[in-house]
C-alpha cells in the first residue's frame, strides 16, 4: 500500500497544477487502470460462476464456484496481485475519470483485503436458514437461460456439481467446528425442515427440475426425440444432489448443531469485538463504534416515538404505543385471509407508487418487476433482474403467515423494495455507464461478510427505507393507519441499531432482543423471533439501513439549504442513482461537489457521469490523508 499512497498524493498535486487530458502519456496509464478493472472483473466471474450467470455472462455456465478452504488463500493472493498492479500506476498521468478509478478501484480492494483477516469465523459457515439451496433452492436456475440444448446440458453439469460443492461446505463447517468459530443453533435449526421439504417433493417436481426441464424444456428449440435423453440425465443428476443432501442433514443433527456457539452473539467467540466491529465498518461504510450505533439506535427511536404519538393524536387513539400496537394485533380489519389476498395487495400498491414517480424522478428506466411468495418463512426481500430485461426484478414477499402479518405496514414494505426502493435503484444502476464490479452486486452470500467485497448495504439498504419516507411526498399514505405503519417499520430499523449491537457487542441474551422487538414496534413475537434470528446470523447487516437513511435525507437538506428555490428533487435522485452504490462518505463528496458545480454558485454542472467532476481533488485529498494516517475509510 505504501506505493499507492504517495503515488496518489503526487496525483493529487499535479491534477490539482495542470495535466493535458490529450497526453498519450495519460491516455496509457488510464488504459492501465481500466486494463486492471477488466481483469479483475474476469477474474469475479469466473471466480463465481453463479454470480456470473446473473449478471448475463454465460461463459461459465456449466461450473459451480469452489467452496473449498484452499480458494480463500488465493483470492486474498489474488486480490493483492491487482493491488500491486495499481501501486505501478503513474497516478500523475492519470486523467480525471481515470484518477476515480484507481482511487474506487483500490478501496474495493483493500475492502476486501480488510475484511479477509476475519475469513476464519463467520465465513466459514457458508451454511444458514436465509440463504443458499437449502433456503431458495428454486433460486438455483433464476438466471440462467434455457432454449439451445447446450443451455441444458449446461444447467445438468451444474446439477451433477453441486453434491461437490455440498461436500465442500461440510468441510468448511468442520473448520468452523474446530475453530470454534460456529453460529448459534438458531441460524441453522431451519434448515433441517428446509432439506425435508426438498427431499419430500417428487423428482419431477423439484424446484432443480421445475420449469427447467418441463416447460422451458418444451418451449425449447431442442428436438422432441432428444428430450427425453435431456430428462433422463438430469433426474440422474438430482438423484445426487438429494443424496448430498442428506450427507448436509446428517452432518447439521450429528456434528454441527451439538458444536453451536454457546453465546448468542459473535461477541463471544475469541477475536470476536474485533470481528463485529469489522462487520460495523463493512456493512455501514463508517467508522461508528458499536456504542455510537447503539446510542444513534436510541435517539432515533425517541425522534419516530413523537412522530408516532402525533399520529395517535389525530386518531383520537388514547392509551400507550403498546396499547396501540397490541389493538392492532387483535384487529381482524389490518389482516387478510389468504396468502393470494396479500399478493394482490402488493401489486395493487406497486402500482399505485409507479403511477406517482414522476414527480421525484425523471428518465426512469423500463424493466420488468414481479411480485411471489417467498419460498420459505424468512425476511422478504428483493432480488434484482438481469440487465437484459429477460429476468424480472421480484419482489419476493413472506406471505406464509397471513393472520401475523399486519397490513398496515405493507405499503412502506412495497416502497422499500420495489418502487422507489430497491427495483428502481437496481433498473438505474443497470442504464448508468459505470464499470460492472460497481454496476452490479453479489449479495448472494451474506454469511461471507465482512470477508468479501463490499455490498455498499449502506447505501442500498439506506435507500430502501428513505423510499419509505418518499411514499409521505407521494401521498400514497392515505391515512394516519397507513402512517403509522410508516412510523412502525421506521423505529423498527431505528430498534435493529439497538438490538444488533446489543446482541454481538453489549451481551444481551436472545429474549432480551425479543422483547425489545415486541415493546417498541408492531411486529409479531413470530416476526420478532424471525428478525433476532436473521441479526445472529448476520452481525452488522440490519445497521445498515438507519445509518445510510439518515445520511440521505441529512445530503438531500443540506442541498436544499445550499440551492434554495434552485433545487431540484429530481436531479438530486438521478445524481444518487445514477452514480451507482458506494460508500457515504463518497456519497456526500458527489454531493457537495453537486451543490458548488451548481450555476447558483457560480459553476456549471454538465450531465453525465460524476467522475469527470471536480469531486476528483476533494475525494483524492480526503483518500490520501486518511490512507497516509492508517485510517483507510
Amino acid at each position: 500500500m505504501e506505493g499507492i499512497k504517495s503515488l496518489v498524493l503526487t496525483a493529487v498535486v499535479l491534477l490539482v497544477i495542470s495535466t493535458d487530458p490529450t497526453t498519450s502519456e495519460e491516455q496509457s496509464a488510464d488504459e492501465i487502470v481500466k486494463k486492471i478493472e477488466n481483469d479483475f472483473w474476469r477474474w469475479r466471474l469466473q471466480d463465481a460462476p453463479e454470480f456470473a450467470s446473473q449478471v448475463g455472462d454465460t461463459s461459465y455456465n456449466d461450473i459451480l464456484e469452489s467452496f473449498n478452504v484452499s480458494v480463500y488463500q488465493t483470492r486474498k493472493d489474488k486480490v493483492s496481485e491487482f493491488m500491486d498492479r495499481l501501486g505501478e500506476v503513474n497516478s500523475s498521468s492519470l486523467s480525471t475519470g481515470g484518477a476515480v478509478d484507481f482511487v474506487l478501484l483500490s478501496r474495493h480492494l483493500q475492502t476486501f483485503l480488510d475484511g479477509a483477516a476475519f475469513d476464519m469465523y463467520q465465513a466459514v459457515n457458508p451454511v444458514n436458514f436465509m440463504e443458499g439451496v437449502t433456503a431458495d433452492p428454486g433460486g438455483f436456475q433464476l438466471y440462467l437461460t434455457f432454449s439451445t440444448i447446450d443451455d441444458f446440458h449446461n444447467y445438468t453439469q451444474r446439477l451433477s456439481l453441486l453434491p461437490k460443492q455440498i461436500d465442500e461446505k461440510i468441510e468448511l463447517m468442520r473448520i468452523s467446528i474446530k475453530l470454534r468459530h460456529t453460529l448459534h443453533n438458531v441460524s441453522v435449526e431451519g434448515v433441517l425442515p428446509q432439506i425435508d421439504q426438498i427431499l419430500s417433493v417428487d423428482d419431477t417436481q423439484s424446484p432443480f427440475y421445475v420449469p427447467a426441464f418441463t416447460t422451458k424444456l418444451n418451449e425449447s428449440d431442442v428436438s422432441d426425440d432428444i428430450k427425453e435423453t435431456v430428462r433422463t440425465r438430469a433426474l440422474a443428476a438430482l438423484g445426487h444432489v438429494k443424496e448430498a443432501l442428506r450427507r448436509l442433514k446428517t452432518f447439521l443433527e450429528d456434528e454441527y448443531m451439538p458444536n453451536t456457539r454457546t453465546t448468542w452473539g459473535v461477541g463471544g467467540l475469541a477475536n470476536g469485538t474485533a470481528l463485529y466491529e469489522q462487520c460495523l465498518r463493512y456493512h455501514t461504510s463508517t467508522d461508528m463504534t458499536p456504542q455510537q450505533v447503539h446510542d444513534l439506535g436510541l435517539s432515533e427511536m425517541a425522534r419516530i416515538q413523537t412522530n408516532m404519538q402525533a399520529a395517535l393524536d389525530r386518531l383520537g387513539v388514547n392509551g400507550t404505543l403498546q396499547e396501540f400496537y397490541k389493538s392492532v394485533r387483535r384487529d381482524p380489519h389490518f389482516y387478510k385471509n389468504t396468502s393470494e389476498e396479500l399478493l394482490q395487495m402488493f401489486e395493487d400498491y406497486i402500482a399505485e407508487a409507479s403511477s406517482k414517480l414522476s414527480s421525484l424522478f425523471k428518465n426512469i428506466p423500463d424493466y420488468p418487476l414481479r411480485v411471489l411468495p417467498l419460498p420459505y418463512d424468512g425476511p422478504n426481500l428483493y432480488q434484482s433482474g438481469s440487465q437484459d430485461g429477460t429476468v424480472p426484478g421480484t419482489f419476493y414477499a413472506n406471505v406464509m403467515n397471513p393472520a401475523s402479518s399486519p397490513t398496515i405496514s405493507m405499503m412502506s414494505l412495497t416502497l422499500h423494495e420495489t418502487l422507489p426502493g430497491h427495483h428502481l435503484q437496481t433498473i438505474y444502476s443497470f442504464t448508468a455507464n459505470l464499470p460492472p464490479y460497481r454496476a452490479f452486486t453479489d449479495n448472494s452470500n451474506y454469511y461471507r461478510m465482512p470477508a468479501t467485497f463490499p455490498i455498499n448495504t449502506a447505501y442500498i439498504e439506506g435507500w430502501g427505507l428513505y423510499a419509505e419516507f418518499l411514499g409521505e411526498e407521494m401521498g400514497v399514505y392515505t391515512d394516519d393507519y397507513m402512517l403509522m405503519g410508516r412510523y412502525s417499520d421506521e423505529i423498527f430499523r431505528a430498534v435493529r441499531l439497538v438490538v444488533d449491537t446489543g446482541l454481538h457487542y453489549f451481551g444481551w441474551e436472545r429474549q432480551r432482543a425479543i422483547e425489545f422487538m415486541l415493546n417498541n414496534t408492531a411486529k409479531s413475537r413470530q416476526t420478532a423471533e424471525m428478525e433476532i434470528n436473521r441479526y445472529l446470523t448476520w452481525p452488522g447487516q440490519a445497521t445498515a439501513y438507519k445509518i445510510g437513511e439518515i445520511k440521505l435525507r441529512d445530503l438531500r437538506n443540506k442541498a436544499t439549504a445550499a440551492l434554495g428555490d434552485h433545487f431540484d428533487i429530481r436531479d438530486f435522485h438521478s445524481l444518487i442513482l445514477e452514480n451507482g452504490k458506494m460508500p457515504l462518505d463518497l456519497l456526500e463528496q458527489l454531493v457537495d461537489e453537486w451543490i458548488a458545480s451548481h450555476p447558483t454558485s457560480g459553476g456549471t454542472w454538465l450531465s453525465g457521469a460524476w467522475w469527470s467532476k471536480p469531486l476528483l481533488w476533494s475525494t483524492l485529498v480526503c483518500w490520501s490523508v486518511k490512507e497516509l494516517s492508517g485510517q483507510f475509510f
